[in-house]
């Protein structure tokens, strides 16, 4: 069964059933305007709900399904820092609910009683009681553990490598893959406080910079009536008209408001680049043969020669007016945009109905492993607590949570994360535990 997902997921029923979730989740004073990037709001979307539906089965079922870029916006933390929530198309988030109701079936009977966070029929207040409980017997000792910016630094490679376990359809893979790389489809990697990318977004910056610097001339070039000439533009047909107009001692352009079309022109390449673009490069970078400068011409040279590379080029081309020079541009800048970013795309979008499920089967090594070795797990997301009876035990828990952690590529956070005696009281979840 594990074969056809996709019809699983496709199917009208499932699909209905996802919309009913989609709709559900959002009060009805909200749904005029509770609207994704493309701005169709839920009411909109239900007006033509049967066509709709047909529809985003028919693009699921051939292929042709490509989600939009998110927008996003963000909400304080309580220790003062933000944390960013992606918002998703009506059509998105009904896609990614029917992915998520086939797929949670298939995990839930594998995961573990100590993982208490966004599964059905399991609470809160559970997860609380839980360690209530266990620590009133005797296991007085607790290892206070958070993972520093779990959702954002989620592997691709490994969570890919935990799915196709279970599912062996790759059109199903293929679709998932999407959802992950919608997640780095921005200007640099997700912007992430705790792991200060400054530095590296203002690389980033100037190679995307220096990548799209000369198709962008190109682009304002050929759609522009206008030619380039010394420091303004002059008509094709009548150079002279230009010199007239030009005073030697101001050599602004006496045309502002064409140029300040093309510069308008230049910005929306610049986003169309950007969101076909990245989808190649991300496609790069998942050739681990290539390397970063001197092997990037045969990485493109190997993507474009397969069918999905070719699939992605020309999709690139036609998203950006059939500027095929462009459209390579776009992928080759967003591949060393990438691998000058970090090795391998990371992160998944927080606020999308499958970021939840993806990080529990992510973490789902992590709570084996430390169950495996005798150790009182409760984890909560990326919240988690060991109960223990000794100190020594307590350390030792530490230590192997620490790298179980680390097989998975990710950390704790060392100002949230410590070992509490039994005589100290336990915050977790909201509630405080004694």
């Amino acid at each position: 069964m594990t074969t056809k997902i996709l019809e699983l997921i496709s199917a009208p029923e499932n699909l209905l059933s996802a919309w009913r979730s989609v709709r559900g989740n959002i009060p009805k004073y909200r749904r005029k305007r509770a609207s994704g990037p493309d701005g169709v709001s839920l009411v909109e979307f239900e007006r033509d709900l049967t066509t709709q539906i047909k529809v985003l089965r028919d693009m699921l079922m051939k292929g042709r399904y490509q989600p939009s870029p998110p927008s996003y916006f963000s909400i304080p933390k309580s220790n003062g820092k933000q944390r960013v929530l992606a918002i998703l198309s009506v059509r998105d988030r009904i896609a990614q609910r029917a992915t998520q109701q086939v797929l949670e079936p298939l995990w839930e009977p594998e995961f573990l009683p100590c993982s208490f966070g966004y599964r059905p029929g399991i609470s809160l207040n559970q997860a609380v009681t839980h360690v209530q409980t266990l620590r009133a017997q005797q296991n007085g000792w607790v290892v206070d553990g958070d993972i520093a910016a779990c959702f954002d630094t989620l592997d691709h490679d490994l969570l890919l490598g935990f799915l196709k376990h279970k599912i062996k359809d790759a059109r199903a893979i293929a679709l998932l893959q999407t959802w992950l790389d919608v997640g780095v489809m921005q200007m640099g990697p997700p912007q992430n406080e705790d792991m200060q990318f400054a530095t590296r977004v203002e690389n980033i910056k100037s190679y995307a910079k220096q990548g799209f610097e000369w198709a962008l001339e190109s682009f304002a070039q050929r759609a522009d009536p206008y030619a380039r000439y010394g420091g303004g533009y002059y008509y094709e047909d009548d150079p002279a008209s230009y010199a007239a107009d030009v005073d030697p001692s101001n050599p602004a352009s006496p045309y502002p408001e064409r140029d300040a079309l093309v510069a308008n022109m230049k910005r929306n390449a610049i986003r169309q680049a950007l969101a076909s673009g990245a989808m190649f490069g991300m496609g790069l970078l998942r050739n681990r043969a290539a390397g970063l400068f001197t092997k990037a011409g045969s990485a493109l040279k190997v993507a474009v020669s397969s069918p999905v590379g070719r699939r992605l080029l020309k999709k690139n081309a036609m998203t950006v007016g059939g500027f095929a020079g462009l459209a390579a541009a776009a992928a080759v800048t967003a591949f060393l945009m990438n691998r000058q970013a970090g090795p391998a795309p990371v992160g998944v979008l927080q606020g999308s109905p499958l970021s939840p499920l993806l990080a529990n089967i992510y973490l789902h090594p992590f709570d084996v492993s430390l169950s495996t070795a005798g150790h009182h797990l409760a984890r909560f997301a990326d919240d988690w607590v060991i109960l223990c009876p000794t100190q020594d035990k307590a350390e030792a828990a530490y230590n192997d949570a620490l790298r179980s952690l680390s097989r998975l590529h990710l950390k704790v956070n060392p100002s949230k994360t410590g070992i509490l005696p039994p005589d100290q009281q336990l915050e977790w979840l909201g509630a405080v535990i004694r």
